[in-house]
């Protein structure tokens, strides 16, 4: 494991990062059972209600909630300075945040303009109060690299997302907003920021580091490093006058990163089997196929012929559910497998700094979330995947990937649950041995 240039002496309390990593399996449970009483009228549309809170459920409380928690650990490691008090910041974003996303699910599916607004306000409170905490750590004079002005890209993206949010909650409440145009582009916009924006972006951010770092790989080439997050950001602000070219550049940018991925995990040292790697090679896969699809002609999709009881679904909504599905979850999920139990790890050790004999109760690293249950999480991931595929083409699937969805985020709170458990545990041994 390469740990240089890193800095663990700002971390922040553990149970900051994990009270953020825990809630996010809950949501996604939410929207498996969403997905199993709402029946095939949610994938008439992606403009259908209940789709929009399953979208917004995945997005916010899974993908946002799990790299909001991780960022508090990122910065203090990668940039050496960490979130001024934490748990306070910590604390209220999370509690706001969570009853937000909450109130905006509840606010599609029930269509009533109380609970928009009081997610327009929750969300607001609760991401800005974040924002402006992890914004005066990206201003200060921090460590500077590759990952950090990427993070900074990704923030902005974020602060826009959030901005772009309110505009249109706003306009659901019947808040006029003079001067502004509300349509499908807007929303567009809206969405690419969070995906590919806040999401990829910060995704960009995190192989720079964690490849070399848990993988012994190569650093990233250098021209990824220093262009391919500012490329991104910029081709989303073109998005906004020239929207086709700007998407189709989108595309090949995603395509170069991936090719850069399997280059990087080929040429590891470490080459030994791991459940991570496996899932930073499906998410880049995954972006080269998106690319063949994007890049099929209209043509294709019209000329494809079905049996009768198969429709082909909307080219949108396909290409953006492999994108969330089999590249932005995959990547936070194999995230996860590797950042639980480092941090659980790396949090003991820093208390061990101060009584070496300590050490005896801080077990193996793998102890903390076991290989062989990350790897059912793996398969669990894919079938639940190739479900969510099906259900696009036959509707009447759609229980099929409830209750495999379902099935892999209970899985996957209960390996988070276990590693926390046990560094509770080991952290309270820990306590009693310094007791005198």
């Amino acid at each position: 494991m390469n740990m240089s240039g890193l800095s663990f002496n700002a971390l922040p309390p553990i149970d900051l990062p994990f009270r953020f990593f825990l809630s996010a399996p809950i949501f996604i449970i939410a929207c498996a059972l969403l997905v199993l009483f709402s029946g095939e009228t949610l994938w008439l549309s992606r403009w259908q209600p209940n789709m929009l809170a399953l979208t917004h459920g995945f997005t916010l409380g899974f993908l946002t909630m799990v790299m909001m928690g991780a960022l508090l650990q990122l910065l203090p490691v990668i940039g050496g300075i960490g979130v001024v008090k934490p748990r306070l910041i910590a604390t209220t974003s999370h509690a706001l945040y969570c009853a937000g996303v909450i109130a905006l699910m509840l606010s599609f599916v029930f269509a009533t303009n109380w609970l928009t607004l009081a997610a327009l306000i929750l969300l607001s409170l609760g991401l800005g109060i974040y924002l402006s905490a992890i914004i005066w750590v990206l201003i200060k004079k921090i460590s500077q690299g590759d990952s950090i002005n990427c993070f900074r890209l990704a923030i902005t993206s974020l602060a826009i997302l959030l901005l772009l949010g309110v505009l249109l909650l706003a306009n659901r409440v019947g808040i006029a907003l003079p001067s502004i145009i509300l349509d499908k582009h807007l929303t567009d916009i809206h969405a690419l920021m969070g995906l590919v924006g806040w999401a990829g972006i910060l995704i960009v951010a995190v192989s720079f580091q964690v490849l070399p770092m848990f993988h012994v790989a190569p650093n990233m080439p250098k021209y990824i490093r220093q262009y391919l997050g500012t490329s991104i950001f910029i081709l989303l602000i073109t998005y906004v006058f020239y929207a086709e070219v700007a998407l189709g550049l989108l595309f090949i940018s995603h395509g170069v990163f991936a090719f850069s991925l399997f280059y990087v995990i080929n040429q590891r040292k470490r080459k030994v089997p791991d459940t991570s790697i496996k899932y930073w090679q499906l998410a880049a896969g995954t972006l080269l196929l998106l690319n063949i699809l994007y890049f099929l002609p209209d043509s294709f999709y019209s000329s494809v012929q079905t049996p009768l009881f198969i429709a082909l679904p909307d080219k949108a909504m396909l290409l953006t559910a492999i994108f969330i599905y089999f590249y932005l979850l995959s990547v936070i999920q194999g995230m996860l497998l590797k950042i639980l139990p480092f941090l659980s790890y790396t949090h003991l050790q820093q208390r061990c700094l101060v009584d070496f004999s300590a050490m005896q109760f801080i077990p193996h690293m793998h102890d903390f979330l076991n290989k062989k249950h990350g790897l059912v999480l793996y398969y669990m991931h894919i079938l639940s995947g190739l479900s969510l595929v099906a259900v696009l083409f036959e509707p009447s699937l759609y229980a099929v990937f409830a209750i495999l969805l379902l099935l892999e985020f209970v899985w996957l709170l209960v390996l988070m649950v276990r590693c926390m458990r046990l560094y509770f545990t080991v952290n309270k041994k820990i306590n009693l041995s310094n007791t005198p």
